[in-house]
């Protein structure tokens, strides 16, 4: 078994451990995780850059748009009021292009787009991911709402 198998194998029985574990704590920790290998992303960096460039900026579509424009031009991030809608159609992750298969791990993502928008806009918001390639869907899509 060549170094990447053997710790795709590693993550994906990590990942088995931690949705095990009882309430969501496996969740709160994937979720964690996410928030932190978002803070090391180029999209990080871009929404840090767009946040400090509009500092004294209130209005979401502002943000958003420079954001958009600046860092994701793409037709599959979009916003209307208070919702954004985010969707892939081929996964991202690293780790699931290096062979980690465990849908649990989609609860990362969930974390890195947590971490991504309340850096952006300076607000909470809630990340609902409705679809998810690892769990049998064609793409990921997930709803952020801003609070």
């Amino acid at each position: 078994m060549n170094d990447n198998a053997r710790t795709s194998n590693w993550i994906n029985k990590n990942l088995k451990e931690l949705s095990q574990l009882s309430g969501k704590q496996g969740i709160e920790i994937l979720h964690k995780c996410g928030g932190a290998c978002c803070e090391s992303s180029d999209l990080y960096q871009g929404a840090c850059q767009v946040r400090n460039e509009n500092a004294s900026e209130t209005d979401m579509d502002v943000l958003f748009n420079a954001f958009k424009a600046d860092y994701c031009n793409s037709d599959d991030l979009t916003k209307e009021g208070n919702t954004i809608s985010l969707i892939f159609e081929s996964c991202t992750c690293p780790m699931v292009k290096n062979g980690v298969k465990d849908a649990f791990l989609c609860n990362c993502t969930v974390g890195y787009s947590k971490n991504l928008f309340e850096t952006l806009f300076d607000r909470k918001v809630r990340v609902d991911l409705e679809k998810s390639i690892l769990r049998g869907d064609s793409i990921c899509k997930q709803i952020i709402t801003v609070i």
